[in-house]
């Protein structure tokens, strides 16, 4: 009767655990998406009043180089500048000295990689008994498999314009944000997506 119980217990929790939803696999494209941002803790972001922005997303990585202007794109820069200017800061042309200047792009990256996957070397022990073992190890060669992997996210920063390095010819990055996760690229999750960086980049406001 033991054995029963044990039996029916462990087909309880096969059942529990077949309604249970994988928390990574089951996870909706809004779900997944994580927005990740970064900041320069030396920068006054009071200080700034004006900004501009591309008229065109970089593409960037190793999958392409160059820009696009695609409906999506262009949902996606209207809801930053909609952004910006909710916190306060004025839009001016990129010819009108900008007090910062915010850039878009996708990333797009692919990668090989490989796996090493030697054989276990315990399984050499069987051999001893067949009269093979005097004293002698066993060498086994790795096995590698391969496999791809791409990585397509968005990328935003905002560039101080008004305090140009002058000893490094440079402008410097004060604030950047990836988005990452499924759905990146569909429409109905643009503005949302904007939406969260700004908001999870409040010091950003101008009072």
């Amino acid at each position: 009767m033991k054995y029963f119980r044990y039996a029916g217990f462990a087909l309880l929790l096969g059942l529990i655990a077949s309604c249970t939803r994988d928390p990574l696999s089951d996870l909706s494209p809004e779900e997944s998406q994580v927005f990740i941002t970064n900041r320069d803790p030396g920068a006054n972001f009071q200080q700034y009043k004006t900004f501009s922005i591309l008229d065109s997303v970089l593409i960037i990585g190793n999958q392409g180089r160059g820009t696009s202007l695609t409906d999506m794109d262009i949902t996606f820069l209207t809801s930053v500048v909609r952004n910006m200017q909710a916190l306060g800061y004025t839009y001016v042309g990129p010819r009108d000295n900008p007090d910062v200047g915010i850039n878009v792009a996708q990333v797009r990256n692919a990668y090989l990689n490989v796996v090493s996957q030697p054989i276990n070397p315990y399984l050499g022990n069987y051999w001893g008994g067949f009269g093979y073992g005097n004293g002698f190890g066993f060498g086994y060669p790795a096995t590698f498999s391969y496999y791809q992997t791409r990585e397509n996210y968005w990328y935003l920063e905002m560039i101080d314009f008004k305090n140009p390095d002058n000893q490094n010819n440079q402008f410097d990055v004060i604030w950047s944000a990836e988005i990452r996760g499924r759905g990146l690229f569909d429409t109905e999750y643009l503005e949302n997506m904007v939406n969260s960086v700004f908001d999870q980049s409040n010091y950003l406001r101008l009072n």
